[in-house]
This record gives C-alpha cells, structure tokens and sequence, in this order.
C-alpha cells in the first residue's frame, strides 16, 4: 500500500468488475489506489481495521462502493476524518436506487459524498480533486485529463461536420462576399467523400480520394523531412496530423501511439500497403490484422446485427483497449483479414483518432515490434527496430507499461476470449455471461 492515496472498499466481490473498469478506463491517469473488500454487516471489524491500516499508509481519500441498501460508506465515514465519497452499485430488484437513498441520506456528522449509480469513473476523479488541492503532481494530471476531454469533443464536433458538412455553420456575410450561391441562396459546401459499403468491398475497388477537411487550419511547413515527429498526445498539431494522413493515403507506413503501444499503421483499403506492412512486421501471411477506426458510424458501416450485450459492452469499454473480432463479408477488407471475420477497435488516444479522422477510413494497425519481440512503448525503441524502413515515426511520448489491448471474437457462441491484455477476463465476462478462454 506504500504509496497509496486512493482506498477502494468494496461490499463484494461482485463489485470488482465494475471497479476495475474504471480503473482500466483511467489507466492512463496513473492513479495511487489500493482496494479491498469488507462488509459493513458482516465483517464490520474487518472494516475498521483497514480504515486504520490506508490512514497509517498515507491514504488520503477513501471511494466506498457498495450495493443493495448500503450502509458501508457510512460506516467507513464513521470511522475517519478522511473525505469518504460513496458509490452506489446497481444490484437487487431496486436496481440500485435503495444503495443511493442509503448513501444519501446520511445521518448528520457523518457525511459521505455520494455519486451516481455504477458511477466509478465519477468517484475517481473527484478523489482527484481532492488530492490535487494539496498534490502538484495530481493538480498536472486533473489539468491534462480535461484538456484530453476537450480534445475529444473538439475531434468528435469536427467529425461530426465532417460526415455531415451540409449542417456546418456559415458565418454571416460569407456568403455575399464569396458570390457563389445555391439556387437557394447559400454559399456551396464541398462534398466530403466517406467509405461506404462498396468501397470497403473487395481489392479491386478503387482507392479513395482523401477527404476535404470542412475548416482547415493554417498550415506550418515541416521543415526538412524528418523521419520522427514530436506531437502533443492531447493537442496534437493539426499539419503534422495532416502530413500522417498523407503519408498513409500515398500508401506508406506510419508508427503512431495509441492508448496501449505504439503501432504500425497503414490504409487498410490498399492491398500494396498492407502486404508492405506485413514484410516489415514478419507477420504470418494467414494472420490478421486488426483496424482502428475512429467512431460507431464507421462500425455501423462494418458490422450489421449486433447482439444487445455486446453492443452494451462496446458503449461503455469504447474508446478503449478492447478488439472484439465480428463476422464480415469474406471480400470486405481481404488484404487484413482473407477470413470471414475482421478485429476492430476504436482506440482511447486522440493521436490516434486525429489521423483515422484525418484518413477517412479504417487503419490497418499491429503493434510496432518485428513479430515475437516485445511491443515497442516509445517512438525510441520504434526507431530502434525498423529505422529507416517506416515513413513516419509520431512520438507521442512514452506509454505507461506494455500491455497491449484484449481480444475477444463474438462471430459465434459461446463467446471466446483470444488474448486477455489490459482489460481482463472477469471485467469482460461483467458484460458477457457467455465466454470462454481460448
């Protein structure tokens, strides 16, 4: 527990899955939390002793999650001086609610700060305020957390004309000063063109025009033709981005970070690119690779009938370090995958879904590491392995440890789990009853 400034206190076990997802969703916030499991009726000694033990070891904040009329919180705050936020888990024929109405209403003199229903994520990060009014460090990574937050509302709103550019705004007056009208007297908005069934199907479709961004901004020339490019992972500059997506677009190869490792990407459309991929990585021809896509509106144009439960899982653990393997048309996207199934993944980094916005199209993307190597974890080690062979390096900083994304096929049950990384087995089988290890 050495080090820890968030306890996590658990009712049962039960709760773990839940717990654990939102630590994974905020893997990247490296937060100092150390968890455990007592219950208020049945081990409340139990209770106060580990309340004594996380004050002796320097916790500073204490997340209470429990369900099913909840008196832990409570008593966890009757125990401590330390700020006790509490959680209420969806449980029981209330689904929930009974666990809330107990949190909130607390007796006088023992307050307990209390969230939404299953609302993990929220508790974390108010844990994190907490620490940052004393902690710098924390203060930095609050600070970092909702810059990355903005980006994504920025990068979703810019996808979102983008698809749609008949929607975009038109400035007053622009109009009359550009002197080209509709019938209906407005300024005329490219055609952005995106992929749709057809162009997805087959190899001898032809290669897609690259899109027309709706607002472009300024451009900085890249001096030089640097193979390694420094790029902010929550802002990243919007001409290095473009010079990726071109590279890409001419049929290159780019390493990019993503939120696990870095990878190697290319258009998973172009069958000269993705074999070029494959010389470089050593990969075997019969395995496939997996595509990074930037949004449900590209997965909706993939994948067709998906099951309630998995649509349920992909809601919450996406954007995030989860491929999940679909059935698909045995022509859509041959060069990845000959197979009648294809890996897909929206990743949780915004460098990533900047140049898979950029590009317009799935990313073919395996890991940056000649095959049975480890994963490379900076744009240094990238280097190291392929030097000169790949286009384009994008260094966005170094990854927090090597763990690559889960895998999982749902192209028939019982479901399979193919590769357990960062998400685990039990955090999967939370939202899958029906799954399987491989």
């Amino acid at each position: 527990m050495s080090g820890s400034k968030i306890g996590i206190i658990m009712g049962s076990r039960s709760d773990w899955n839940i717990v654990e997802r939102a630590l994974n969703a905020y893997r990247n916030l490296d937060l100092p939390c150390t968890v455990t499991i007592a219950s208020a009726h049945r081990t409340p000694e139990a209770v106060r002793k580990w309340v004594e033990e996380v004050e002796k070891a320097g916790v500073e904040v204490i997340i209470a999650v429990a369900g099913m009329a909840a008196a832990l919180p409570g008593v966890v705050a009757s125990h401590t001086l330390l700020p006790v936020i509490g959680v209420p888990v969806e449980s029981g024929s209330l689904s929930g609610h009974d666990a809330l109405y107990s949190m909130v209403q607390m007796p006088p003199g023992v307050p307990v700060a209390t969230v939404g229903i299953n609302g993990v994520k929220n508790a974390l990060i108010l844990a994190l305020h907490v620490l940052a009014i004393k902690y710098p460090e924390f203060k930095k990574r609050l600070k970092t957390f909702r810059k990355a937050q903005s980006a994504k509302v920025d990068l979703d709103r810019n996808s979102l004309i983008r698809d749609n550019p008949r929607y975009a705004l038109i400035p007053a007056g622009k109009e009359k000063a550009s002197g080209k009208k509709t019938t209906a007297g407005k300024k005329k908005i490219p055609q952005i063109e995106i992929i749709d069934a057809v162009s997805l199907q087959g190899e001898s479709a032809q290669p897609l025009k690259k899109p027309s961004p709706v607002a472009k901004s300024p451009v900085r020339k890249i001096a030089g033709k640097k193979r390694v490019l420094k790029l902010d992972p929550v802002n990243p500059e919007y001409d290095i981005i473009e010079k990726t997506a071109d590279l890409i677009l001419e049929g290159g190869i780019v390493a990019i970070p993503t939120d696990t490792v870095y990878g190697l990407a290319c258009d998973s459309t172009n069958p000269g690119a993705v074999e070029k991929l494959y010389s470089l990585k050593g990969r075997e021809d019969a395995k496939p690779i997996p595509v990074l896509i930037d949004g449900m509106r590209t997965f909706s144009r993939l994948v067709r009938g998906v099951p309630p439960e998995v649509q349920l899982m992909l809601e919450e653990l996406w954007p995030g370090a989860l491929t999940v393997v679909f059935s698909k048309p045995a022509t859509m996207l041959s060069a990845v995958s000959p197979e009648p199934s294809l890996g897909i993944r929206i990743p949780d980094s915004t460098i990533a879904l900047s140049v898979i916005s950029m590009v317009a199209r799935p990313l073919a993307v395996t890991s940056a590491n000649p095959s049975g190597r480890p994963p490379a974890t900076s744009a240094g080690e990238v280097e190291d392995y392929f030097g000169g062979s790949v286009n384009l390096i994008i260094d966005g900083g170094e990854m927090r440890g090597n763990a690559v994304s889960t895998v999982i096929s749902v192209t028939q049950e019982p479901y399979t789990l193919l590769r357990e990384g960062v998400l685990s087995f039990d955090t999967i089988k939370g939202y899958l009853k029906d799954l399987r290890r491989l």
